[in-house]
């Protein structure tokens, strides 16, 4: 009995050992994922504010990006054509005909106050310079690079955006795509399947794209508008966090009407523009100094 009683307690002793220890491994793992997500985490690193109208914009507002040089958004119209300078309050400072442009979808700066933005229908990427003077930019005299490998006209192009180091990363609407256009002098070793895999089926479309860095390291801000969620993923193909852009109980109910462009500025505070007139913005608790 005594004998029964020991292995009894031996055991006892044991097993609270091995789950003592699984435990801590646990936690410990917890804690160090805890401590390199925290920089990046959508939920836990900023504060979601409120959408606002944006005062002289009535319908199609669609693509933004940032410019760091003015620290002003620049948003781009598809009816009329137009690129929008306004400031992160949503104050409208210019706007900039887009003259002869056509269904123009998404807008990102490339530096040396040059931008690009896509048109969808004619599924191409249209460059051009402005100064501080700017009132009107002339399709005819702006340079384009086809892009005719996109799967369906009006469907297509819906988000852009540039990395000197990996090219262009182009957005299919529907069926919901990444792609990588790589341009000659650029090297690239983007594994664009792995990207497409990084995201959830409920995912159903994609609207804006953004560029995002973490202590140098880039990831891609990706938004859609049919899921009402932005996700963040890493060059490799994964998703490290994403948002819900719903609210209410059990996140019935869209924040925005219909998201569509995304940007991110020199603090890491992210902007959200959508259709007809809308912004967005997601500031940080702390901010994250992007390499611009």
């Amino acid at each position: 009995m005594q004998k029964s009683k020991h292995i009894l307690n031996h055991w006892l002793t044991i097993t609270l050992l091995c789950f003592s220890t699984i435990l801590l491994l646990t936690y410990t793992r917890t804690e160090a994922k805890i401590k390199n997500t925290a920089l990046w985490d959508l939920n836990s690193q900023y504060e979601v504010g409120h959408p606002i109208n944006i005062h002289g914009i009535d319908d199609n507002l669609s693509g933004l990006t940032y410019q760091p040089e003015s620290d002003h958004l620049f948003a781009v119209q598809n009816n009329p054509t137009q690129l929008i300078e306004m400031t992160k309050q949503g104050d409208i400072i210019r706007r900039i005909a887009l003259s002869n442009f056509v269904d123009t979808e998404s807008v990102d700066y490339l530096g040396n106050n040059t931008f690009v933005v896509s048109e969808e229908r004619r599924q191409q990427l249209v460059f051009f310079s402005i100064t501080d003077t700017t009132k009107n930019i002339s399709y005819e005299e702006s340079e384009r690079l086809p892009m005719n490998w996109i799967e369906q006209n009006n469907r297509g192009m819906e988000g852009v955006v540039w990395s000197p180091q990996y090219g262009f990363f182009i957005l299919q609407e529907e069926p919901p795509k990444i792609l990588n256009h790589v341009l000659q002098h650029t090297e690239t070793d983007i594994d664009v399947a792995k990207l497409n895999h990084s995201l959830p089926k409920h995912v159903d479309d994609f609207a804006g794209i953004s560029l995002f860095y973490v202590e140098q390291k880039p990831f891609l801000l990706v938004l859609s508008e049919a899921s009402d969620e932005l996700s963040m993923i890493n060059l490799s193909g994964d998703r490290v966090t994403s948002l819900s852009l719903k609210t209410g109980p059990f996140n019935l109910w869209p924040i925005m009407k219909q998201p569509e462009g995304v940007a991110v500025d020199k603090d890491g505070h992210i902007y959200i523009v959508g259709e007809p007139n809308q912004m967005f913005t997601l500031k940080r608790k702390n901010d994250l100094k992007q390499p611009f």
